[in-house]
């Protein structure tokens, strides 16, 4: 197929949302043979493809050579935004108007704009927030004690913490661990499990809450107020969800493509969509986590919720009539 043929296929099959075929159809060709041009359209399949890490190293490929360019420049941009960096967008989208181009159809048949002027009034009312975000929680793990604390959890009062529900105990409830239990758990995790959580496992080994929500530690208008937190995973290892069960941490970071920042300790309503991990990335495996949100849905995007494990117990608190996640 000549040049000008593929790209006129590559058009008619953006228009129909056939993207997989045009990855197909370069990966094809071989490496040495494909143009700039090309490998651009390949980034604006891979972003309709949802894969904008994808899009973004295979821009950031070509960006010395082709990032002039007005299409490298909107896909550049529309990668950089979905991945939660609108604060980084804005700029390639401004750079593409720049350079002429407005009318667009990169993702079709969605609810994204259809001009670059529109992604800059969304990416202009974004990226202050999202700035505002990433210093607000920059400062959070700057101040926070990363050294791990020896916390047990005796002053706390757990009436009305758990929800022992028949299904709660099935899937959740673990008999009491031994400390060679807690020991294998964290050789096979590789991780130093906090000591306020191995307090909570003792007295009860994981479960439903009924105390199941969190507040926000950052409130504003454009941030979700609570998150809903449905249970806390055991290391019973016959209970489908404890940290080395059968939905353990190991499967939402492998099968899922959660980020493999620590441990997944929390169920949230979704299902699997979002989760609540104890983040080790600013610690080191054997140093005191915080803990965070991550949102499947939403380019696994995390948002810093509480210093450590104990602060998190100590701030959930059980939903009320009025209240909306």
């Amino acid at each position: 197929m000549q040049n000008e043929a593929l790209l006129n296929q590559i058009a008619d099959w953006h228009i129909s949302g056939e993207h997989s075929k045009i990855r197909e159809a370069i990966l094809d060709i071989p490496e040495h043979k494909r143009s700039d041009e090309l490998l651009c359209l390949f980034a604006q399949a891979l972003n309709n493809e949802d894969d904008y890490s994808g899009a973004l190293a295979m821009l950031d490929g070509i960006y010395d050579r082709y990032s002039n360019d007005p299409f490298f420049c909107v896909r550049y941009a529309i990668a950089l935004y979905t991945l939660n960096r609108e604060h980084e967008a804005l700029d390639w989208f401004k750079k593409a108007k720049e350079k002429g181009l407005d009318e667009i159809n990169e993702m079709p048949g969605t609810y994204l704009p259809k001009s670059v002027t529109l992604w800059i009034e969304r990416a202009k009312k974004w990226a202050p927030r999202r700035i505002e975000q990433n210093a607000f929680e920059a400062e959070r793990r700057a101040k926070r004690d990363k050294n791990p604390k020896d916390t047990r959890l005796d002053d706390f009062d757990f009436e009305g913490f758990w929800n022992d529900s028949k299904y709660s105990l099935e899937k959740y409830v673990g008999r009491t661990p031994t400390d060679e239990d807690i020991a294998e758990v964290e050789t096979e995790l590789g991780y130093r499990l906090p000591a306020s959580y191995k307090a909570l496992i003792t007295k009860h080994n994981g479960g439903l809450l009924a105390k199941n929500c969190f507040e926000n530690p950052l409130q504003r208008d454009w941030t979700p107020q609570i998150f809903g937190i449905e249970s806390i995973n055991g290391i019973d290892r016959e209970r489908p969800y404890s940290l080395c069960g059968a939905m353990g941490g190991k499967f939402w970071i492998e099968k899922w493509g959660y980020p493999n920042i620590g441990i997944a300790i929390c169920d949230c309503p979704s299902g699997g969509h979002d989760m609540i991990f104890l983040d080790y990335s600013d610690c080191g495996p054997d140093g005191e986590p915080c803990v965070v949100h991550i949102d499947q849905e939403s380019d696994y995007e995390i948002t810093y919720l509480a210093d450590n494990f104990e602060d998190f117990v100590r701030g959930l608190f059980p939903m009320s009539e009025d209240e909306e996640l």
